[in-house]
């Protein structure tokens, strides 16, 4: 039962700074160029600054198995959820078919996922969490944004410099060489990886701001894509779990970050490419609003069948 109630208090803690960014952009405080500039700073800056903060202080807490599987384990959720987008939504328009898609197969891992797996795993789980982030963010920088600029270029410069990669590459010497970093650099990396939820969700509940009302009723693929993410491909990286058994943290780390709602850069995506931006917008809320069931459910049958398993 307290599993149950961290969770809900998380989430519901995430949708109040939603709503808090949905007010201050009605209210005008909050402007479309304000939102792009703070997207920018959380993709560039604060997302490298959460996955090297996540190594400060846990060292040697991981052996090579548990360091293989939090690499291996993010991959298979999210090669699942890949495999359920490619199967749905094929009578959709080209434009809204690549946002469905991109939302099912990208959860909100850095966000929501790794506030969610600190308070209910704790610190070992956000070092967990940060390996899935660095495989979200290969992934988002490759096939994601490929899919969501319609075919643009790669370049090898594009993938080795997302931020999930530049965090490892300086997250990983922190943890294996167990370097201790002076107050002066330590401390205002805490505060710019503090920034990361509360931006993020404001830069969601701005964009949701711009959104018709009614179009979240009527518009029956955010639900359906919304069972997919939260439901569906969880659903199937649980039995696979089973047959796996890699631990408890390990075990109920991925299965929250891969029960997380529609990723926010869906929507960011969406308004860099001048996609869907209103279906992204109305998918991360749709999304995140159930969550506050869904991820209760999915993170209880994890701690239940990670205890029958071993």
């Amino acid at each position: 039962m307290d599993a149950v109630l961290t969770v809900i208090g998380k989430v519901a803690v995430i949708m109040l700074l939603i709503v808090v960014g949905y007010l201050i952009t009605k209210k005008g405080l909050l402007t479309e160029r304000g939102a792009s500039e703070i997207t920018t700073l959380l993709i560039k800056i604060v997302t490298p600054c959460v996955i090297v903060n996540s190594f400060l202080g846990n060292f040697g807490t991981l052996g090579a198995y548990e360091l293989l599987m939090a690499v291996v384990l993010p991959a298979i959720w999210m090669g699942l959820a890949l495999g359920v987008s490619l199967l749905v939504f094929r009578k959709e328009p080209p434009e809204r078919q690549k946002v469905l898609r991109f939302s099912i197969l990208f959860s909100n891992t850095g966000f929501m996922g790794i506030p969610l797996v600190q308070g209910i795993v704790g610190d070992t789980g956000v070092i967990y969490a940060s390996f899935g982030v660095v495989v979200f963010n290969i992934l988002c920088w490759t096939y994601g944004y490929s899919m969501m600029s319609g075919g643009a270029k790669l370049n090898l410069k594009t993938i080795l410099l997302n931020p999930g990669i530049i965090g490892l590459v300086f997250g990983l010497p922190i943890y294996f060489l167990r370097l201790e970093l002076p107050g002066i650099i330590a401390e205002p990396l805490g505060y710019l990886a503090d920034l990361n939820t509360p931006l993020a969700m404001l830069v969601v509940g701005s964009y949701i701001a711009k959104v018709d009302f009614h179009s979240f009723v009527s518009d029956i693929s955010v639900y359906k894509a919304s069972f997919f993410r939260l439901i569906a491909a969880p659903a199937l990286f649980l039995l696979i779990l089973l047959a796996i058994q890699p631990g408890e943290e390990l075990f109920i780390s991925n299965v929250i970050q891969a029960s997380a709602p529609v990723a926010a850069n869906a929507v960011l995506f969406a308004v860099t490419f001048k996609r869907d931006s209103a279906l992204a917008s109305k998918l991360v809320a749709v999304s995140t609003a159930l969550s506050i069931i869904t991820i209760p459910v999915m993170t209880v049958a994890a701690k239940m069948l990670c205890v029958k398993g071993g």
